[in-house]
């Protein structure tokens, strides 16, 4: 049954609070006039269509959430993440919810394609640590055990998020954050499933300071220690869990078997250290194992394999210089995800999914998303009787 015109104002008046957003900030983003806003959130004016699509892109969720019977529920979720210092802004939270957004999409799409089985979930058990030392040693031995998993030895992971993508999680980034304030936020949901996101203003340009970010909240996936986390690196944390979840990062991504045997390939490994390290040589080593210099050094001291004095003048060289100079090219990541827009175009394609919300999903407008298929070879083939997925998305 459509919903009263009561009931879609107080939906947007709910989202408005719950974003931040004050009646002036919106009627400023949408071009219109305040009063507008409030007499459409009164209910004393009926909100149009094309009015009522333009709220729902200010406030990251598709038409078809908003009017759904039942409404959607992340207020566990965004509850604890809007607790968070740097979560404080509309912005950030309309970030977050895009994210989410995107996530429940998914879902949907797995769903009404039939291609929603659930995954072989692993799961590692570990008792809360006692110190820092339990939780590092925790740490390494769950990341050892999950590459014994994978049965990937010693080979370098350079995309962790792709990992946890082919595991059933889903991923994306949160792209309106502030540099300064999270590197990224993983959270499960009952009707969702385990969502990762990473903070690609984080990265500088090799994208490789997200790779450290996805794998620490592949450690919590893997231990089902917390519900939800925003998450921002900290050396020297108290917080046991969130230095185990660091722990296993640093093994799974630079396993001291790997380290080992690239820095002796080099010759510099002499009597169990190494005693001199070059720019070049961070360099090198950030390229084989896809990590950033401030992981790899924090790993070669936790390792004990370099000393302070060895590692002060290597914080602070250009690392882009020396990178050109050895003929090593680094560069930006794309972390949106390659599954959602896949299953878009597919349920598009196959009639299941309007295409102003298949544009949505792909990150285009409506006139790109249509240039775009037909580049690519995309034929619509609707079929009759087949229920549209968000049939309200604007077409």
């Amino acid at each position: 049954m459509p919903l009263a015109r009561e009931q879609i104002a107080a939906r947007l008046r709910d989202r408005r609070q719950q974003l931040g957003f004050t009646q002036a900030q919106v009627a400023d983003a949408l071009e219109i006039h305040r009063p507008t806003v409030s007499e459409i959130e009164a209910g004393r004016r009926a909100v149009t269509s094309e009015e009522l699509y333009t709220f729902c892109q200010l406030y990251a969720i598709s038409v078809g959430a908003l009017l759904s019977d039942p409404a959607p529920n992340t207020d566990q979720v965004t509850a604890v993440l809007y607790r968070r210092q740097g979560l404080d802004s509309a912005t950030a939270r309309v970030a977050v919810q895009r994210f989410i957004d995107r996530c429940r999409a998914e879902k949907e799409l797995e769903a009404a394609l039939g291609l929603d089985e659930p995954h072989e979930r692993p799961s590692y058990r570990a008792n809360p640590p006692a110190s820092k030392r339990e939780a590092i040693q925790q740490g390494n031995r769950i990341a050892d055990q999950e590459r014994m998993r994978l049965q990937i030895g010693n080979q370098p992971i350079r995309d962790p998020l792709a990992q946890l993508e082919r595991q059933g999680v889903r991923i994306g980034a949160v792209t309106a954050i502030h540099e300064d304030q999270i590197d990224g936020l993983y959270f499960e949901s009952a009707d969702i499933g385990a969502c990762v996101a990473v903070n690609p203003a984080r990265d500088e340009w090799t994208g490789f300071r997200s790779s450290f970010t996805a794998a620490h909240e592949y450690a919590h996936w893997l231990l089902q220690d917390v519900p939800v986390e925003l998450f921002a690196f900290q050396p020297g944390t108290d917080d046991l869990q969130e230095v185990r979840a660091n722990a296993f990062a640093a093994a799974f991504l630079m396993p001291e078997g790997a380290i080992r045997e690239f820095f002796g390939n080099l010759g510099l490994l002499k009597n169990e250290c190494i005693w001199q390290l070059s720019p070049g040589d961070v360099v090198r080593a950030m390229d084989h194992l896809g990590v950033s210099r401030q992981a790899l050094l924090y790993r070669l001291l936790n390792l004990r394999l370099i000393s302070e004095k060895v590692a002060e003048p290597l914080w602070d060289f250009p690392v882009t210089q020396v990178a050109r100079r050895l003929g090593i090219e680094f560069g930006t990541r794309r972390y949106a995800g390659t599954r959602l827009p896949a299953l878009a175009i597919h349920a598009w394609r196959t009639g299941l999914l309007a295409a102003g919300r298949a544009a949505e999903l792909c990150g285009m407008d409506l006139q790109e998303f249509r240039a775009f298929v037909i580049e690519i070879g995309e034929q619509p083939a609707t079929y009759e009787g087949t229920p549209l997925v968000g049939a309200s998305a604007r077409e």
